[in-house]
Formats: structure tokens, C-alpha cells, sequence
């Protein structure tokens, strides 16, 4: 696909995702394809350190993200994975404007759209259509899903929290190595094999 076709296709499906939380019209999405620009990036490749803050929101076309952060002995803990049609970032940096604690990077290789927060923030203040995507995406993302992810991380056993999480990341264990999705689970490998055979057996 010649570039200038695959950069548009790739913004439509930013368009279509957003869909959920805001029907953009044709000028306020042309908006935000000003701050916005396509990125492709390689399996293994850091988007966000702990030494500075963070500055963009990724929404991802094709690939998966991993969000992460690591103690003082350097053990590494998954706090998200992120595939296709998903945003990621380094919130409570953007919100901060402080060096991030965690780290992003690229478990595949990555085809990105990177949105310019800060940028972002002065279309909300001057666009409804901005603001109300804004609203309606935290209530749904950090609100919403956070409490129920909460919950379910206290109440539900570790097969519950692995056929949760499949369940809205199809296919995403035969694309990445799967100690990563037992760190995000909190739950070792060799327990998630037991998990993944005990569910192809029932």
C-alpha cells in the first residue's frame, strides 16, 4: 500500500475508535491529525523512559505495547499490554509534567500514531468536541475499567483474570512471549501453563 494511503487508513481507524467516545466532525478531526503523526516503530523499542516526561499518546494501528516499571532489585512488573485499537501512554506523567515511572515499549513491531498532549490539552479547552471525548474516555478507561480491574485483581482467581484479559486481547498470546502476560496477571509462568492447559482440556 503506497504510504500516503496506508498514513490515511491508519487515521481512520483513530477516527473509528474514538467513535466510541466522540463522533469528531470532519474539521475537529483534521484537527487532531495536526498533532498527531505516524510512526513505525521496531519490536524492542523503548518509547518511554523513567528519566524524562512523557509527551504523547500512542494509539496503536498494528502491534502491542507494553507498560512497566521495575523496584530497586530491578525486578520488572507488567502493569499493561496494549494492542491494536487501544491508547497508551504514561498518564500521571502527562498529567504531572514529572519524569515518568514507567517504562513503554514495543513487543512487536509497531505501526504508531503519536498525538501531542500538550496540544491535545489546548484543543480541549477550546473545542467541546475535545472535551467531551476527554470526559467520556476517562470515565470509560481510567474510572470504569481501572475499578473493575481493581476488583477483579482482589476478587477473581488467576484463570478468571487470564480469560478476562484474552478476552480483550484476542489472539495476543500467540504474538508475544508469555512471561510477559503472567507478570501482568501476577501470577508466574509455570502457573499460567497450568491455566492454559486446564482450559484446553475442559
Amino acid at each position: 500500500m503506497p504510504k500516503q494511503s496506508y498514513e490515511k487508513s491508519c487515521f481512520n481507524q483513530l477516527r473509528e475508535t474514538c467513535k466510541q467516545y466522540q463522533n469528531f466532525s470532519d474539521k475537529s478531526f483534521g484537527e487532531f491529525r495536526k498533532i498527531s503523526f505516524l510512526k513505525e516503530v521496531k519490536k524492542g523499542e523503548v518509547l518511554q523512559d523513567v528519566y524524562s516526561p512523557a509527551k504523547y499518546i500512542y494509539f496503536i494501528c498494528k502491534g502491542i505495547l507494553r507498560t512497566f516499571f521495575s523496584n530497586e532489585q530491578g525486578a520488572i512488573y507488567t502493569k499493561n499490554l496494549f494492542s491494536e485499537n487501544y491508547f497508551s501512554a504514561s498518564k500521571v506523567s502527562l498529567i504531572t509534567g514529572e519524569d515518568s515511572y514507567l517504562c513503554i515499549d514495543a513487543l512487536e513491531d509497531s505501526t504508531l500514531i503519536y498525538i501531542d498532549f500538550f496540544k491535545y490539552k489546548k484543543l480541549i479547552e477550546t473545542n467541546d468536541e475535545f472535551k467531551n471525548f476527554y470526559i467520556n474516555y476517562l470515565e470509560k478507561n481510567w474510572i470504569i475499567v481501572k475499578e473493575k480491574n481493581e476488583i477483579s485483581l482482589i476478587l477473581d482467581d488467576a484463570t478468571k483474570r487470564y480469560e478476562n484479559f484474552i478476552k480483550n486481547n484476542p489472539n495476543i498470546e500467540n504474538r508475544i512471549p508469555l512471561h510477559h502476560i503472567a507478570n501482568h496477571l501476577g501470577i508466574t509462568p509455570t502457573q499460567l501453563s497450568r491455566i492454559r492447559k486446564k482450559i484446553k482440556e475442559s
